[in-house]
């Protein structure tokens, strides 16, 4: 096990990172909060019959025959609760994104590739110990969602939605290492740890367009391939329904596990040709 993985690494790593993650993690809990209470707010304000009056004024030529004005009935506790479930899923493919692309930026000098080379590991090990450092975090930080999100489940006396929710956030945790393996693959290519933050941003905004835009037409549907975010509906898990792309999802695995492999090979070439 520790030609892989090394305990010592780990434990430094995750301490490394604690308080980043304690951070990020109270922001996004407020966030979360924030969300459902604004959202909650505009339901009782008339959103629901603003958008469909609005939608249902688009012209038969332009909305292509559908229905424009049906929409789901938010007031309905999953249906209002999946929606902020499924805005918050974006906040966390944000962290994983960051995650992976500040995860080995920081050891790229000459100083860090010796440190790594005195100890009793391989280079392999100490890239898969991160990224697994990496996957622990995220685990911790969805514990956290799942905490916030029984509170929000006891205050409004929906319990019953435990099973769902449960299910919601392991969509998550999935959904978040995809967007994580590939920052980690990307990050290879930055030389400081300052670039991952806008490196996070730029892949997860594309990402989610992706999914929009094969979302608007039948002819553009294999653009939700590149499109992690769309592999499972959270929204659809938390309203009553189960909306998994189970190809993407395989994909979304294999590319993972390709990203990691590819990130060990790289680091062991960059460890020799740097200056």
């Amino acid at each position: 096990m520790s030609e892989y993985l090394s305990m010592p690494l780990l434990g430094y790593d995750l301490k490394a990172r604690t308080k980043n993650f304690i951070v990020w993690t109270i922001i996004s809990v407020c966030l979360f909060i924030l969300i459902v209470v604004m959202f909650t707010n505009l339901l009782n304000a008339g959103l629901p019959e603003f958008v469909s009056d609005m939608l249902s004024s688009v012209p038969t030529s332009v909305s292509g025959g559908d229905q424009p004005g049906q929409l789901p009935d938010f007031k309905d506790f999953g249906v209002n609760f999946g929606v902020c479930m499924q805005l918050m899923l974006i906040v966390g493919c944000v962290y994983a994104s960051f995650l992976g692309a500040s995860a080995n930026t920081g050891s790229r000098g000459d100083n860090d590739i010796t440190f790594v080379y005195s100890m009793p590991v391989t280079r392999v090990c100490t890239v898969l110990t991160s990224y697994m450092a990496q996957v622990v975090i995220l685990l911790f930080y969805n514990i956290a969602v799942f905490v916030v999100s029984l509170g929000v489940l006891y205050s409004n006396h929906k319990m019953n939605f435990i099973g769902r929710i449960a299910f919601a956030v392991l969509a998550f945790m999935l959904i978040e290492i995809i967007y994580l393996s590939i920052s980690f693959l990307l990050a290879t290519f930055m030389n400081t740890s300052s670039q991952a933050a806008s490196i996070s941003a730029v892949i997860v905004t594309m990402t989610v367009l992706f999914g929009l835009i094969g979302s608007m037409s039948p002819a553009l549907n294999a653009l939700t391939f590149l499109s992690p975010y769309k592999y499972i509906s959270v929204y659809s898990i938390v309203s009553g329904g189960s909306s998994m792309f189970f190809i993407g999802i395989i994909a979304g695995v294999v590319m993972s596990i390709i990203s990691v492999m590819i990130s060990c090979a790289r680091y062991n070439k960059i460890d020799f040709i740097l200056d």
